[in-house]
C-alpha cells in the first residue's frame, strides 16, 4: 500500500504567503483546486525527500513558487512548511 502524505503550514500567514505567490504566478485558484494542488505538492516533496533531492530544513519550490522551508511530522505523515527557517 502506498504511503499517504499530506502538507500543512505552521501558520496561516505562511499559507497565505504561498497562495498569494501562487496566484501571482498562475492566477486565481478555487478551494477545490487548492486541495488538489496540496496533494500534488505532498507527492512531489515526499518523492524528493525520499530520493534525497531535497533535505528537510531546506527551502522547497513547486513549479518555481516558494512553498517554504520544509519539515516533517512522522506521527501525522505531514510535511510542514514555514516562510522562515525554523
Amino acid at each position: 500500500m502506498a504511503e499517504q502524505v499530506d502538507i500543512d503550514f505552521y501558520q496561516e500567514k505562511d499559507e497565505a504567503a504561498f497562495l498569494e505567490a501562487w496566484e501571482a504566478a498562475y492566477g486565481p485558484i478555487s478551494n477545490e483546486e487548492i486541495d488538489e494542488l496540496y496533494k500534488k505538492i505532498a507527492l512531489d516533496i515526499h518523492e524528493k525527500v525520499q530520493n534525497e533531492t531535497i533535505k528537510l530544513g531546506d527551502s522547497y519550490r513547486y513549479k518555481e513558487v516558494l512553498v517554504g522551508y520544509c519539515d516533517y511530522n512522522s506521527f501525522n505523515q505531514l510535511y510542514l512548511f514555514s516562510q522562515t527557517k525554523k
